[in-house]
């Protein structure tokens, strides 16, 4: 059970031999929003999607990186606010379901710490319960440059959905309580690690405790929005 790795779980959760049409859940799943304390159901999802929208004030003719976007399924409903979407995930099997599931959307398979993009072509990049699966923080901030690196002047980097360090006992005793998996583990995070990283760079950072309906990690997990001028 130690042996396994994000990278693996990843890629099995994108391999689906079915070649019906996937449901909105369906991608939500595949995004790992399947556990005991992660299920994303309809109120949730929108919710979130709600939450990301409102945040990154996305318009139309802007363009946009998902970062870790997996499955496509954030993707898919960022599409009606009429900005250009990329996304970008470690795992080929992902991308390829990301593939059918938002055919009109640009995809690439690649690492978040070398992003496959020229600098400052981006108005907004995300990355959304995605930093927990990262080995460690020097490849978290690895992420943050390159992330940094891709966006125009005044863009908005939203990285959300992170594990936070001061509720790590209580995330693990509730991740217990219900049953779910606790290996590989997740990357916890003190939010100094992001103020830090924003002062040298002269970006402006926004921290706050994450609040989303019906999501039983939301009471352990946080977000940041820098800001770019």
């Amino acid at each position: 059970m130690t042996n396994l790795t994000w990278k693996s779980v990843w890629e099995r959760k994108g391999t689906h031999p079915s070649e019906r049409a996937f449901a909105e859940e369906d991608l939500f799943a595949m995004n790992g929003y399947d556990t005991p304390l992660g299920n994303a159901g309809h109120e949730t999802r929108e919710h979130l999607v709600r939450s990301i929208v409102d945040t990154l004030a996305l318009k139309p003719g802007e363009s946009l990186l998902d970062v870790g976007c997996g499955s496509g399924a954030i993707l898919s409903r960022l599409r009606s606010t009429g900005a250009a979407l990329t996304g970008i995930d470690a795992s080929s099997s992902l991308i390829k379901v990301a593939r059918r599931a938002v055919p009109d959307v640009r995809l690439h398979v690649s690492e978040a710490k070398i992003l496959p993009f020229s600098s400052a072509i981006f108005d907004a990049v995300l990355s959304f319960g995605v930093f927990l699966y990262f080995p460690d923080l020097p490849y978290a901030t690895c992420a943050l440059m390159e992330m940094l690196r891709v966006a125009r002047r005044h863009s908005r980097l939203l990285v959300a959905d992170i594990p936070d360090l001061e509720k790590k006992e209580q995330c693990l005793a509730a991740r217990r309580a219900a049953g779910a998996s606790l290996f590989p583990e997740h990357l916890y995070y003190p939010k100094k690690f992001f103020q830090d990283f924003a002062e040298p760079h002269s970006l402006g950072v926004s921290i706050w405790d994450q609040n989303i309906a019906s999501y039983a990690n939301s009471p352990f997990r946080f977000n940041v929005l820098f800001t770019r001028v």
